[in-house]
């Protein structure tokens, strides 16, 4: 299988564990961003681990550190997904995020459509695995 270049914006308790999962595929070449570079210290000594600390909420530091990107994952914190989230639609690139926040991200599927790509949301701790453990349970229940 060919390498795939992946981005995950945001170094924290579930981006490390999110970059422990990835570095451990060797047909991904994991690009990991964040401002704080303690946070990305922890991950420097991850095999097939590119630590880049950078503010990701700049829409222009944003475009060049996702170009070429074929997946970008982004852990970062609510207060910014949504606003993160629209940029890399715009942008044409298929996301995944783990970003809970208060916008509708509906409002984001005509542009989505528009570009081409695919926004996987809400896909954190919740919603996201208690979303899961939810159908999980209801799949369970008699009629």
């Amino acid at each position: 299988m060919a390498e795939k270049s992946v981005v995950l914006l945001g170094a924290g308790l579930v981006g490390r564990a999110i970059a422990h999962d990835l570095s451990e595929d060797e047909n991904v070449v994991l690009t990991v961003v964040d401002r704080d570079e303690q946070a990305l210290s922890r991950l420097a000594e991850r095999p097939r681990v590119r630590t880049l600390p950078v503010d990701a909420s700049d829409p222009g530091t944003l475009a060049s550190v996702v170009e070429g990107a074929d997946l970008v994952v982004g852990a970062l914190p609510g207060f910014l997904g949504y606003r993160v989230l629209e940029e890399l639609i715009r942008l044409g690139k298929n996301v995944v995020d783990i970003s809970f926040f208060p916008e509708d991200p509906a409002d984001l599927d005509q542009l989505a459509r528009q570009q081409g790509v695919t926004a996987v949301i809400d896909c954190g701790v919740a919603p996201g695995t208690s979303n899961l453990l939810v159908g999980w349970a209801a799949s369970q229940l008699d009629s």
